[in-house]
């Protein structure tokens, strides 16, 4: 009977990690740990300037304050243990931060191999997602966190670092293939310049039954524009456009661009007279970003086809990541309606914690509990910790 609970208790877990992307930090939340101490993370310089703080925190019950003094990045910095990594494998990095006076500026960088510096990022007094990704050159890899630069307290929460070779993601274009729309019109794509020279075409396709054809003036390259519906983004976040495209002509060139603020322009890329795939990779700037097909700046006629907008799109559990080295095991995150523990987890007693760090829910005799009813609960983020240390982010739905 034992073996067969394991059975289902394994398969449920799969079942879990499957649907979620990976946080490879642990202790990523910042709940684990003694007084101004924080297990899994090193305080490498100015460690009387990083505390606990249990009052402005993102999610959970407990966050960073670092206290920055105006001087280096890495004069104040916390580091996280070593995470295996693969080399020539991107990844990202991302933590929740808000500041006290704002405008100031703080870092990533990471420690093994060539080591990475990413730019600046910006502190404002509102809390802000802060993401910057990275191609690994070692094995393993730690995370650094550079405080240290401006004058002002920092508060920060809930890290996470994603292998997006493994992340889930996804095509933030709709109708890529334009199949979608009537005579000369694409659902889900807008005109924005030289209308009557963008049109259907049926013959000159990469897939399906319909394309773009596009006449090029040899003007500016937005004089003939091709542009997508706002896509919602993550600031911060990678994306890679491509198309399919070939020319009548050949060794011209088009390119891609965004609508946002600031716009990102990517390089003019020459076509030839056969079906080929071009990219361009960026860092989204604004939540709300439009793709721009931007076909005017040579005397040509090309076909497009297959146009996509790739990104990651992370849907996060935690529950094996937080406390990996715990006896118990707490599935399935997000919860439903019921949470449920290993019968074998040696718990006396476990509260829950909303975000505010209100208990929600409380059991002083669970010594023989393997389950818990969470369905009169609100959605949200909620944080378990029990008698023996444990502690287990997890999601509400």
């Amino acid at each position: 009977m034992k073996k067969n609970y394991l059975s289902v208790l394994f398969v449920l877990i799969g079942t879990t990690v499957s649907m979620h992307a990976q946080n490879l930090l642990l202790n990523s939340g910042f709940e684990n740990g003694t007084g101004d101490n924080f297990t899994n993370w090193t305080k490498t310089n100015g460690p009387a300037n990083i505390t606990a703080e249990t009052v402005t925190i993102h999610g959970g019950v407990r966050g960073i304050k670092a206290i920055s003094m105006g001087a280096n990045e890495y004069n104040v910095q916390l580091q996280s243990d070593d995470v295996a990594t693969t080399i020539g494998v991107n990844y990202e990095i991302s933590i929740w931060i808000k500041g006290t006076a704002g405008g100031n500026t703080i870092r990533f960088s990471t420690v093994g191999g060539t080591a990475v510096y990413a730019p600046p990022y910006t502190v404002t007094t509102a809390w802000q997602k802060y993401i910057y990704g990275f191609t690994a050159t070692a094995t393993t890899t730690k995370i650094s966190l550079d405080l240290g630069k401006g004058t002002d307290t920092f508060y920060i929460d809930d890290a996470v670092m994603l292998d997006l070779s493994t992340t889930p993601s996804k095509d933030f274009i709709l109708n890529g293939n334009l199949e979608a729309g009537t005579g000369d019109t694409f659902t889900n794509w807008n005109k924005y310049n030289g209308v009557a020279n963008l049109t259907a075409e049926t013959v000159q396709v990469h897939g399906g039954v319909r394309a773009l054809k596009a006449v090029s003036t040899g003007a500016a390259e937005y004089n003939v524009q091709f542009v997508t519906d706002i896509m919602t983004l993550v600031v911060g976040r990678t994306y890679t456009a491509s198309m399919w495209i070939k020319a009548v002509t050949g060794g011209t060139t088009v390119r891609f661009s965004t609508t946002a603020t600031p716009a990102d322009y990517g390089p003019n890329t020459t076509t030839t007279t056969a079906w080929q795939k071009i990219s361009y990779t960026f860092q989204a700037k604004n939540e709300s970003t439009r793709l721009n097909l931007d076909l005017g700046k040579s005397t040509d006629t090309f076909y497009i086809d297959d146009i996509s907008f790739i990104g990651a799109n992370p849907s996060l559990g935690t529950s094996q990541f937080e406390t990996p080295n715990n006896t118990a095991i707490f599935y399935p995150n997000p919860v439903i309606n019921t949470l449920s523990f290993s019968p074998n987890a040696d718990i006396k007693s476990f509260k829950i914690y909303d975000v505010t760090g209100k208990t929600v829910v409380s059991n002083n005799k669970a010594e023989n509990v393997s389950s818990v009813d969470l369905s009169a609960l609100k959605k949200g983020i909620y944080i378990l910790t029990t008698d023996s240390n444990q502690s287990f982010k997890f999601i509400k739905e």
